[in-house]
């Protein structure tokens, strides 16, 4: 596999995180049962065309540790709520995808404390 192939496998991943996300709130929150309704179908394509374009690319870490927010304000506020409803219940609709997550919040986390210590 080359290095850009993975990068396109992990830009979809987090894709479909986000989407999953989104899907559990709106099914819950607004009581659609198939599709997305209208603003969290616009939150899902924003959300998408955000990820598409990030600088970091295949060096992509999850939008909450990022340095960088590329959100406009209201949106990073709709997908806060989002993230907020959505996160602990995750577990519950795709474990597999919330052990990840947090596998991948652990070893970021990991990596950050360790280049924040090198760098004293």
């Amino acid at each position: 596999m080359h290095k850009a192939e993975g990068a396109i496998v992990q830009k979809d991943k987090d894709i479909e995180v986000v989407n999953l996300m989104i899907q559990l709130y709106c099914r819950k929150k607004h009581r659609q049962k198939k599709c997305l309704c209208d603003d969290c179908a616009e939150l899902a394509d924003y959300a998408r065309a955000r990820r598409e374009r990030c600088p970091f690319g295949d060096q992509k870490t999850f939008c909450s540790n990022c340095k960088i927010h590329c959100y406009k304000p209201s949106m990073r506020e709709k997908i806060s709520q989002v993230m907020r409803f959505s996160g602990p219940r995750i577990m519950f609709y795709h474990p597999i995808v919330a052990f990840k997550h947090i596998s991948e919040t652990i070893k970021f986390k990991r990596k950050a404390k360790k280049e924040e210590k090198n760098n004293k």
